[in-house]
């Protein structure tokens, strides 16, 4: 199976340019894939004017939702979203065309200021999908490894991070994420952004990594679609080799 990242630099607040160059970009990914695209990549995190861009989460999702029909493949990433009376940063899994998971983010990013705009979501639960047992975590959730231990014990195959990771933090997003594949002996996906949005810096640093902490896929701080071809036997012969009894 082939599994897509996609590392892009974003236009804050601007869902028309950002969606169009998202498209660009993956509009010819193999049938049967797996495609995460970053975190709030419709808007990025234009938390001023987050009531105007929710309103346009349902139709971004119509067009992500008819892709992914049409490449009978599946699609995460996160968008705002409002649900009784509160906003959320929501993972979304849609496979082959339709709406299977939801997942909002846990884990704020206090530093930046995500608890004074969003809510705080509760759960971490695995998601059965066409391409394998699919758990997330979202950004920030990735320096948690009671997050990744929850899924694992959930039966995770493949851990999906979206992310918007700033760069001053580049090398800690590079060895979380291969560290998370190799303690839960799983694929991890992580697909970030890069350069300047708005007045932050992100890192880049986008890949795929096998159960064996192997690096399938990586792109440093270019926009690029990276690709990785995974098995998810590996999963299991890793996780037969070295005995990790939860």
């Amino acid at each position: 199976m082939k599994a897509y990242a996609l590392q892009v630099n974003l236009r804050l607040g601007d869902i028309n340019y950002n969606t169009d160059k998202i498209f660009s970009f993956i509009k010819d990914i193999e049938k049967n894939s797996l495609l995460l695209l970053p975190e709030m990549f419709s808007s990025g995190f234009d938390n001023e004017n987050l009531e105007k861009h929710v309103k346009e989460t349902p139709k971004v999702l119509k067009h992500l939702k008819a892709f992914s029909r049409e490449k009978n493949a599946v699609i995460s990433g996160t968008l705002p979203e409002k649900s009784r009376g509160k906003i959320y940063n929501k993972a979304f899994i849609i496979d082959k065309g339709e709406i299977i998971y939801k997942q909002a983010k846990v884990k704020l990013f206090k530093p930046t200021g995500e608890d004074k705009f969003y809510k705080a979501g509760k759960n971490f639960e695995v998601a059965e999908t066409s391409v394998g047992n699919l758990g997330i975590m979202i950004c920030f959730e990735l320096r948690f490894p009671n997050i990744s231990y929850t899924l694992r014990k959930k039966g995770v195959e493949i851990i999906l991070v979206p992310a918007q990771w700033g760069k001053p933090r580049k090398m800690h997003f590079e060895v979380l994420s291969k560290a998370r594949a190799i303690e839960d002996q799983c694929f991890l996906v992580a697909s970030n952004t890069t350069g300047k949005i708005g007045d932050i810096e992100y890192a880049g640093s986008s890949g795929i990594y096998s159960p064996w902490g192997e690096t399938l896929a990586f792109v440093d701080e270019e926009e690029k679609l990276i690709e990785a071809d995974i098995h998810l036997s590996e999963v299991y012969k890793i996780r037969n080799q070295i005995k990790m009894e939860i």
